[in-house]
């Protein structure tokens, strides 16, 4: 994996200025303004990483075709990328915002796309947008069921803000859909749930709980530790003696590599399934030294890994491992490529990049994308399904042999959920 300072040195090779990119610019456009799209990011977060270098593969691509069509002239998109720190401990939300304001007064831009990814940030930027009236695509992160709740609860005011990320609502739906399949598949019926103490993990855990028990499950533990701990071994145990054949975990921290080495040198009768930090990295086989086989994490977004969802599906996974030297990782590398051509399309529809077309041309986007198609719902959040022709798909991995492969929701799937020997076992 690479760190911070190499992969910020590997997206200032097409750098023109601080922050600014201008990229698969062409001649041909001779002196057609470009239109300015300002990404407020978290460069320091591997979900900030990813998006980034999902919008300037997108703006390349884009660019690369001639760009976007403002009614009779075809005009470049030129990111303006600026580093909001969010995810980044001790940074308040006071200076994420100054950050965007920054993009909006300052540097002009015509739209912004991309973050903050820290909830609490994209919740108090909608206001931001609306005071200005400027059009901003959420598509890194901001999963908290309060954005569109708030959109939504004045969408007249708040109607510049459109989400293009996801859900945790629509995540743990998902997920309590797949327990679902596997209880049913597998005869299972104990669950053990394990999760970083944080307001968003313990939000999750008790929405799952509930929903799982209504399912049929039966809770027979749960853990709740302190965030980047280092040692598993006592919950483990208390995960082995319950009886559960299901250890649910929501945790962020990359510290959870070593929950699943201890899994495993353990041999811990419960199959690891859930929203796991650093299960989603590819470079989590070498980090859990192959211990980490038979975990399956949720990555979000169909596309971070093979699958057929659409014709686009493959194509974009292909470009951006050959982009980057990397295959697509999770969180923003889908939604932040697809965000540009959102964009795109509703400026083409439009006619204008002007905010009051430009919104309504945005909330009838119809747009086959890499997930599926991409629509937004009457608060502006992406609608989130199984079916790839009305709606944008997750993306459910098993690792295997080195690879994450897909296996769910059920369209997407490219392999079956193998079993740990000693589960069989037991």
């Amino acid at each position: 994996m690479k760190t911070r300072r190499e992969f910020l040195q590997t997206a200032a090779m097409a750098t023109i200025g601080a922050g600014t990119l201008l990229v698969g610019w062409d001649e041909s456009y001779g002196q057609a303004k470009p239109i300015l799209v300002g990404a407020p990011v978290p460069r320091a977060s591997a979900y900030g990483q990813n998006g980034e270098r999902g919008m300037i593969l997108a703006a390349e691509e884009i660019n690369a075709a001639g760009g976007v069509k403002v009614g009779n002239v075809m005009r470049p998109l030129k990111l303006e990328i600026i580093d909001t720190r969010d995810e980044e401990p001790g940074v308040p939300t006071s200076e994420v915002l100054l950050a965007i304001e920054k993009l909006i007064l300052q540097k002009k831009s015509d739209v912004i796309v991309g973050g903050p990814c820290m909830s609490e940030c994209g919740l108090a930027a909608i206001d931001l947008y609306a005071k200005y009236k400027i059009v901003d695509i959420v598509s890194i992160g901001c999963y908290t069921p309060a954005w569109d709740k708030k959109v939504g609860s004045d969408i007249e005011k708040y109607k510049y803000s459109f989400r293009a990320s996801g859900s945790v609502a629509w995540y743990i739906k998902e997920g309590v859909d797949l327990l679902r399949q596997i209880k049913e598949r597998y005869n299972f019926s104990k669950m053990f749930i394990s999760i970083d103490d944080s307001a968003m993990c313990r939000a999750a855990a008790e929405i799952v709980k509930n929903l799982a028990v209504k399912d049929g499950w039966e809770m027979v533990g749960f853990d709740k530790h302190p965030i980047a701990s280092t040692d598993y071994s006592m919950a483990l145990g208390d995960c082995k003696k319950s009886g559960a054949q299901i250890l649910f975990i929501w945790a962020y921290s990359p510290e959870t590599s070593i929950m699943l080495r201890q899994w495993a040198d353990m041999e811990v009768p419960a199959l690891p399934i859930g929203f796991i930090g650093a299960a989603e990295d590819p470079g989590f086989w070498e980090a859990t030294r192959g211990k980490g086989a038979y975990t399956i994490v949720t990555l979000s977004e169909a596309g971070c890994t093979p699958s057929n969802v659409t014709p686009l599906t493959m194509k974009y996974y292909n470009a951006f491992q050959k982009r980057w030297g990397v295959p697509p990782r999770s969180t923003g590398c889908v939604s932040a490529y697809e965000a540009l051509f959102v964009l795109k399309d509703a400026i083409e529809r439009a006619g204008s990049i002007e905010a009051d077309p430009l919104i309504k041309a945005l909330k009838n986007t119809n747009l086959p994308v890499v997930r599926g198609t991409l629509r937004f719902d009457q608060n502006h959040q992406i609608v989130y399904g199984y079916d790839p022709k009305t709606s944008v798909l997750g993306n459910w991995v098993q690792w295997q042999d080195g690879q994450r492969i897909t296996i769910y929701p059920p369209l997407a799937a490219m392999g079956q959920i193998k079993m740990p020997p000693w589960l069989k076992k037991a």
